[in-house]
């Protein structure tokens, strides 16, 4: 080996003039041992070369020139002289493209000719970041390395360069407050910072954070729902799993690209502050079981403590709408709740200002509701001499939420709408009322009013979510519905016929409090609306 160095030395100082001749014909015409013991490998860095900013899996080039200030000359044939990257040695976070050397390629940088002492080389490279998979933060920092004597020389000075986040934090939704075990709906939102698309084929998903790793929630890695162009973002919505121990949990989340190396900007660290799950929550709108055996009525449910304020959506004899309201209280001994059903007659749904004095309700008949779990049960009424048991389910156009009595004091806080809305200031016009189930990013309503002759009347509507971001706003057709008798049995779907009358919206504003507006063949109105709280503190679905 020592032959072929001194071979190469001699070949370079041939073509070599001045001060650096000599050095040659020195290390050329020196004696065996006096060669070995001034042999040595030494570097100096001189200068580098790198862009200010460096988006993260996108190629930059950069470039570092150093000098061999020891008396060993670098042979590139032999590859064992390298440019390597420091803290940690050999890191792969720059990733260096174009390095066919094996297990060292992404993290060294190949010696592009053979270098003499006293000569310097420029490293010209192409630096990708995270794109090897080193998830790390290491800085742009660089050293000279033999494979034969290890390190050697000085180090590069850290470079300042600005990695761009790749992903930015949007928003995220998850309650400060949940029921353990609960099955619970949450969103977290990223921007591409980048003007590289991020590919679901290309394995980008949403990762936990946490060492080692956060599988508190039942989930640690969610699929990216659709490719985000450069400039876009991205919305997970996602159920979680709430642990069944309580106590404090963090919720954090991040970006991970290929090879699910994480990037960019973390979510906030929140707290979820895990308690211990109350009695069953029923609150929600339900039909007969089996679902969609008699679509075309429903009962919608508010359920709070042991008082459940149902509203049963039906037709008369003549197959128009009928409406009534259900107060029913839980019997400790059999765990139904019952009370008597009532009728209103008010103000047409036009009507300005809404006179509640006008409202006047009656009792009409007596309902009964069972539970056999969270999802099913049954509905007894008797109304008009007719009694009837109808087999009920949960109506489920989207991920069912988790509802729980008293698990948020602050109702603004809550983010879903799912409950009993009317007039605001609560009281304001009591008479009518707003059922709202909310599940994903889609609302049904079921607004309970009276028509110009002031009988009963109600209206439906199904609300997905406006993409205008600005505003939380739920928008759709409304319809005025006609069908079988409830006393028809058995129930014929196929007899009910739903006509567009209109249009409806809600916007809200927190979690409290909204405006309800619609239009009714030509008839414009508006509502600010709040929940209908009943028992204190209410009952929120997350």
């Amino acid at each position: 080996m020592r032959s072929y160095i001194l071979k190469a030395l001699a070949r370079r100082c041939a073509a070599t003039v001045g001060r650096l001749a000599l050095a040659c014909v020195v290390a050329v015409n020196l004696s065996p041992e006096v060669a070995r013991a001034a042999d040595a490998y030494a570097a100096a860095y001189v200068a580098q070369n790198v862009p200010a900013l460096v988006e993260v899996f996108k190629p930059a080039s950069a470039s570092v020139t150093m000098r061999n200030t020891g008396t060993a000359a670098w042979i590139a044939a032999q590859g064992d002289v390298f440019l390597a990257t420091q803290r940690p040695q050999d890191n792969y976070y720059w990733c260096i493209q174009d390095n066919p050397h094996g297990m060292y390629s992404g993290n060294r940088v190949l010696l592009p000719h053979d270098v003499l002492p006293g000569e310097d080389v420029t490293f010209a490279f192409v630096v990708k970041p995270l794109s090897c998979g080193f998830a790390a933060t290491a800085p742009f920092q660089f050293r000279m390395l033999s494979q034969t004597h290890g390190t050697f020389g000085e180090e590069t000075p850290a470079a300042t360069i600005v990695v761009s986040t790749a992903a930015q934090f949007v928003s995220q939704q998850v309650p400060g407050t949940a029921p353990a075990g609960a099955t619970i709906g949450v969103k977290v939102t990223f921007k591409n910072t980048t003007d590289v698309g991020w590919r679901s084929a290309d394995g980008y998903s949403l990762g936990s954070t946490g060492p080692p790793s956060n599988t508190s929630w039942g989930v640690s890695s969610v699929a990216l729902p659709a490719d985000v162009a450069p400039g876009a973002t991205v919305t997970f919505a996602f159920n979680v799993t709430i642990p069944t121990v309580v106590g404090p949990y963090n919720f954090q989340w991040q970006m991970t690209g290929p090879g699910s190396a994480p990037f960019g900007q973390a979510s906030p660290a929140t707290p979820v502050n895990v308690v211990a799950a109350g009695p069953p929550n029923y609150q929600g709108l339900w039909w007969a079981a089996p679902a969609g055996r008699e679509s075309g009525w429903g009962i919608d449910l508010a359920h709070q403590g042991d008082v459940i304020f149902a509203t049963w959506f039906t037709y008369d004899a003549t197959g128009k709408g009928l409406w009534l309201a259900l107060i029913a209280n839980k019997d400790v001994t059999t765990g139904a709740y019952t009370g008597t059903l009532l009728q209103s007659t008010g103000p047409p749904f036009s009507s300005v200002p809404f006179q509640p004095l006008q409202v006047t309700t009656v009792g009409v008949g007596t309902g009964a509701l069972t539970f056999d779990d969270a999802g099913g049960g049954t509905f007894a009424y008797t109304l008009a001499g007719v009694t009837q048991t109808k087999t009920i389910v949960r109506q489920a156009f989207g991920p069912l939420p988790t509802c729980t009595f008293a698990i948020q004091s602050d109702l603004t806080l809550a983010y879903n709408y799912q409950d009993m809305w009317w007039a605001a200031p609560s009281g304001a016009e009591p008479g009518w009322g707003l059922s709202l189930a909310h599940e994903g990013d889609i609302v049904f309503g079921t607004w309970f009013t009276y028509d110009v002759d002031r009988t009963p009347m109600w209206l439906s509507f199904t609300a997905p979510k406006t993409a205008d971001t600005s505003t939380n706003t739920y928008a759709g057709t409304l319809y005025r519905t006609t069908g079988p008798s409830f006393a028809s049995v058995p129930f014929d779907p196929t007899e009910v016929v739903a006509t567009s009358v209109g249009t409806a919206s809600v916007v809200f504003t927190d979690g409290n409090s909204g405006t309800f507006e619609y239009s009714v063949n030509g008839v414009t109105g508006s509502k600010p609306i709040t929940r209908q709280v009943f028992v204190t503190p209410g009952t929120v679905c997350q």
